[in-house]
């Protein structure tokens, strides 16, 4: 449509695009920096305009003049509604994912309203950005070794960091290096083992403060050890799921039209997770079996209603993703557990390669020969 002769590149923090002239011989490439995160309101926007364009629905100018409203237009949760967000996210979280009591979940409410409000003071002061993860997790470790008397410190501490932990993003990197995208996948997945790193060292130095200052070594040895937690029936969780599919749905800037199409496909999700899981035993398939159910309701709902494939799986992946497996591993070994350590780390690498497995497998089935023509977004 441009009649342009350009290769793009997308690497995390930047896009590097050039642009070529077959009768001069030379290139100009620029350098686009961008800010990492998710938006996939915007995401769906700017899909659906690249389909318009496409199919010359629309002309180039007034997709420019279409494009720039969308980079500008003011969020669509203002800023309350994300503080509540983190906390509701790890009520929920703490009940369905990490073994936790309703008592449990009351506690990781208040913290997680506590790293909603450190959130805030990272997006206003920049300067806070590159402390934000650590003082999140020292401080969550602090007030929740304070509390571990009337709950479980492991299902607490980790629902309210539970927006910092990085499986989504060891996901995403395995995802890439497996495609072959080398560079970035290697920065994703090294990342997300260094802020794995970051939380479960934080975590331990909130604890060790708190023993100082109460003169006592309240929680020693296995900090994050969810066996000490005293869950609810299972039967329960169905009730919690929904609520923490949309605060996810919040989290990423899903609009509210959306929320039903993200529950119905996550809750599907769930659904065959939990069966493989607890029914059968088949831990091992559980998240093979459950991504590929994941990518191919979430590919075929994008094929026949327009909306983008990501924007609706991506609340389901965030449910299956290993993040709090590698923060419980790096605080083993940082506990003087190494064999735990280690057996952790690598039950987070396997998980993220039976997503891997799974999303690629659905990815096939509905686009056997790749997305020719199409301006659909999926995995």
């Amino acid at each position: 449509l441009l009649d342009l002769e350009i290769t793009a590149s997308a690497l995390p923090g930047l896009i590097l695009i050039s642009f070529e002239d077959s009768l001069t011989h030379t290139s100009e490439t620029k350098i686009i920096r961008c800010t990492n995160g998710w938006d996939m309101h915007r995401l769906d926007q700017t899909n659906q305009l690249l389909r318009r364009v496409v199919r010359s629905n629309v002309d180039v100018d007034q997709a420019i003049v279409e494009l720039e409203q969308i980079i500008t237009a003011p969020p669509i949760y203002a800023w309350y509604w994300q503080v509540l967000n983190w906390g509701i996210l790890s009520w929920s979280l703490c009940l369905v994912c990490f073994g936790g009591s309703w008592h449990d979940s009351g506690l990781a409410l208040v913290l997680g309203l506590m790293g909603g409000v450190l959130s805030l003071a990272a997006g206003k002061f920049s300067g806070y950005t590159n402390l934000f993860e650590v003082s999140v997790s020292i401080l969550t470790g602090l007030f929740g070794a304070a509390l571990s008397q009337w709950g479980c410190f492991a299902a607490i501490s980790l629902s309210a960091t539970a927006v910092l932990l990085p499986g989504l993003v060891m996901t995403t990197g395995v995802i890439e290096l497996s495609s072959r995208h080398m560079v970035s996948g290697t920065v994703r997945v090294f990342y997300a083992l260094l802020l794995a790193f970051i939380i479960a060292y934080g975590l331990l130095i909130g604890v060790q403060i708190y023993n100082k200052i109460a003169g006592n070594l309240l929680l020693d040895g296995a900090l994050l050890d969810l066996t000490q937690c005293h869950p609810l029936t299972r039967w329960s969780w169905f009730g919690t799921f929904p609520i923490g599919i949309i605060n996810i749905a919040v989290l990423v800037n899903i609009h509210w039209r959306h929320w039903i199409s993200v529950t119905v496909v996550a809750g599907i999700c769930y659904g065959v997770f939990w069966l493989f899981k607890f029914h059968l035993g088949l831990d091992d398939l559980a998240p093979v079996v459950a991504s590929f159910v994941l990518g191919l309701v979430a590919n075929i709902w994008s094929k026949f209603t327009g909306q983008t494939a990501y924007m609706i799986l991506l609340p389901g992946e965030m449910f299956l993703v290993p993040g709090s497996v590698g923060v419980r591993g790096f605080s083993s070994l940082l506990s003087k557990e190494g064999g735990q350590g280690l057996t952790l780390a690598l039950q987070m690498i396997t998980t993220c390669l039976s997503i891997m497995i799974g999303l690629f497998a659905s990815s096939f089935i509905v686009y056997p020969r790749g997305k020719q023509n199409s301006a659909l977004v999926t995995v």
